[in-house]
């Protein structure tokens, strides 16, 4: 794990996406700094859909033990070794969770989720 590395999950609209990479872009491109990686959703529905409750556990208990086998997790968890396998898999796909030898992994130092609910009416 790179001590250093930032996860930002947010939820924004696609133009945002952009406005985000473009910023993150140019930051790195003039300065040489690592940026934070950013995983976005549509909606809190699409978040949670996604990342949910049990998830947010495991997401947990990786950042607290480091690399270790699905096996161990569940254990750890105290839940069914094939919905953890499941679990880990879809953390996998969104880029939270990593392969790391012979075990998974969170590879950042922090996660941050941010969103904010914005009025139409104004």
């Amino acid at each position: 794990m790179n001590q250093n590395r930032k996860l930002i999950i947010s939820i924004t609209s696609e133009a945002d996406v952009m406005q985000d990479f473009k910023a993150g872009f140019l930051q790195a491109f003039n300065t040489g700094s690592y940026q934070p990686e950013h995983i976005y959703f549509s909606s809190p529905a699409a978040l949670f859909q996604k990342i949910t409750p049990k998830r947010w556990e495991l997401i947990a208990k990786l950042q607290e033990t480091g690399t270790v086998s699905i096996r161990e997790l569940a254990r750890l968890l105290g839940r069914d070794i094939r919905r953890v396998h499941d679990d880990t898999v879809a953390l996998i796909e969104e880029g939270v969770v990593e392969r790391e030898g012979n075990g998974v992994c969170v590879p950042f130092a922090e996660i941050h989720t941010d969103f904010s609910l914005k009025s139409k009416a104004a």
